[in-house]
């Protein structure tokens, strides 16, 4: 395979990369020999986010191309999302995982709650209602780069009093006083950042000493993945910038100066598409 020194996302410096078998038109994906994260090399400008390929956009193309392509999985797959959503409607991992890390937290002052990639804000409201239930008063920060899904945000948080800032991540992260976030949760949004390690790094100084990060990423060593190779579901072109394993996303952690406190095999396993992570800074 073609051989080229490319900027590691989990590294931030150039390392020798291999070309893969994945690729969609113009986008392939390539290799880290150092780590062995696949990411997109040549991924599109934060500002085109915003609204050129917002992620309800680049949704609805996506879905579009399954139905055209797998008519039949398609169908199946949109069934089984119906029915967990009806069967299991308030059951949502991330929210719980938030709510367990933020336990230990005084309720003397506000819990002060982010939401990276906050979507219409409907976790962030979960996470609000599940805390304030515990006796905790909730601070909520939502970040979404969609202009439009940045105003359903607002609207949906200001039941629970929430902020919602409509920018790359990157920008709203810096605008934060140090020390001053408790729980922050990225569900479905570091496999979309270009640079991953500067913003956990920039996290980090943001994040309270006792904090913690809650994720959800796709799983690249899902069984599905090795099954379906270049069909699985979770490539998403070209807004899926990194594919994250266990082993890759505990070299993030620790190049960010973070330690993953939880991943237990519930968390990461083989058979599902998805995977979770807490992450709380290194001693």
């Amino acid at each position: 395979m073609p051989t080229s020194k490319l900027l590691s996302p989990i590294l931030d410096r150039e390392t020798e990369t291999d070309r893969t078998r994945f690729h969609r038109g113009e986008w392939t994906l390539v290799r880290c020999r150092e780590t062995g994260i696949v990411f997109l090399p040549n991924p599109p400008a934060y500002s085109e986010l915003e609204e050129a390929l917002a992620w309800e956009t680049t949704a609805r193309l996506e879905r579009q191309r399954r139905q055209r392509d797998e008519p039949v999985l398609s169908r199946v797959s949109s069934a089984a999302k119906y029915l967990k959503r009806t069967l299991l409607a308030r059951r949502n991992k991330m929210a719980s995982l938030a709510v367990a890390e933020a336990a230990g937290s005084p309720r003397s002052a506000a819990l002060t709650v982010m939401d990276i990639g906050c979507g219409s804000g409907e976790l962030l409201v979960d996470i609000c209602r599940a805390l304030g239930d515990r006796g905790f008063r909730v601070a909520p920060i939502g970040i979404e780069v969609s202009r439009a899904i940045a105003g359903q945000a607002r609207a949906n948080l200001q039941e629970v009093g929430g902020t919602v800032l409509q920018s790359n991540a990157f920008d709203a992260v810096a605008s934060l006083d140090r020390n001053s976030v408790q729980i922050i949760v990225m569900q479905s949004f570091l496999e979309h950042e270009r640079h991953p390690l500067r913003l956990l790094k920039s996290l980090g100084e943001r994040l309270s000493p006792n904090g913690a990060i809650v994720i959800k990423v796709p799983n690249f060593d899902c069984w599905n993945r090795v099954v379906r190779g270049n069909r699985w579901c979770g490539f998403r072109y070209p807004d899926h910038v990194n594919y994250f394993t266990p082993t890759t996303l505990g070299t993030l952690a620790a190049q960010a100066g973070f330690v993953v406190s939880r991943q237990t095999l519930a968390d990461r396993f083989p058979t599902s598409d998805n995977m979770y992570a807490v992450l709380r800074k290194a001693a």
